[in-house]
C-alpha cells in the first residue's frame, strides 16, 4: 500500500521557486486572567468588555495584560489587575490551561497561561479606560457572555476546579 501525504502537506510543498516557506510565528507576550471571587451564591467571573477603540473593542472576555521586560508572570497580573480594575488579588494560581489563538494584528499565534486571580468578595472595581463595562457572573451566565469559545471552555474548567478551591492541579504564585 502506497503512504500519501495530507492534501494540506501537498500544498505546502509548493512553494514558487527561490522562495522558501516561513512559519507563522508564535508567542507568548503576556497573561490571561480570570479574576474570580466568592459570593454567598457561589464563586463568580470578573468579565469585561473592551471599548470601542481597543483591540477587540465591544468583545467580552477575561483581562489580558502584556509582559514588561523582567516581569514574572505573577507581576505581571498584579499590575494589570491594578491598571485595568483597581483589584488587588488574595491569591493568585497558575493553571493548566493556555488560551492560544491568531493575533491579525500582530500576524502571530499567541499563547498566554490562564492565571485564577482570588479578590475579596467586597471588592470595588475601578475600570481604565481600556474596559467600558464589567460583570460579576456565576459560571453559568459567564460562559454565555464571554465571546470566544476556549473562553467558555475555560470558564468550565475553571468553576469545576474552583469546586475544590484551591484545586489539586493549581500551583500558588506570588509576586
Amino acid at each position: 500500500m502506497k503512504h500519501r501525504k495530507a492534501k494540506y502537506q501537498v500544498a505546502l510543498d509548493k512553494e514558487p521557486k527561490g522562495e522558501a516557506r516561513v512559519d507563522i510565528g508564535i508567542e507568548s507576550p503576556g497573561v490571561n486572567v480570570a479574576v474570580v471571587r466568592k459570593e454567598a451564591d457561589g464563586w463568580k467571573f470578573l468579565v469585561l468588555k473592551r471599548a470601542v477603540g481597543e483591540s477587540y473593542g465591544g468583545y467580552w472576555g477575561f483581562m489580558t495584560g502584556g509582559k514588561r521586560k523582567n516581569e514574572t508572570v505573577a507581576q505581571v497580573v498584579v499590575r494589570e489587575m491594578s491598571e485595568e480594575t483597581g483589584l488587588v488579588p488574595i491569591s493568585m494560581w497558575a493553571t493548566e490551561y493556555l488560551i492560544q489563538f491568531y493575533e491579525p494584528e500582530y500576524d502571530k499565534i499567541w499563547i498566554l497561561p490562564l492565571i485564577v486571580a482570588v479578590v475579596s468578595d467586597n471588592c470595588a472595581v475601578e475600570l481604565s479606560p481600556e474596559n467600558e463595562e464589567f460583570r460579576w457572573l456565576l459560571p453559568v451566565k459567564a460562559r454565555h457572555l464571554v465571546s470566544w469559545k476556549h473562553l467558555t471552555q475555560a470558564v468550565d474548567n475553571i468553576a469545576e476546579e474552583l469546586e475544590l478551591f484551591p484545586a489539586r492541579n493549581w500551583v500558588e504564585i506570588t509576586a
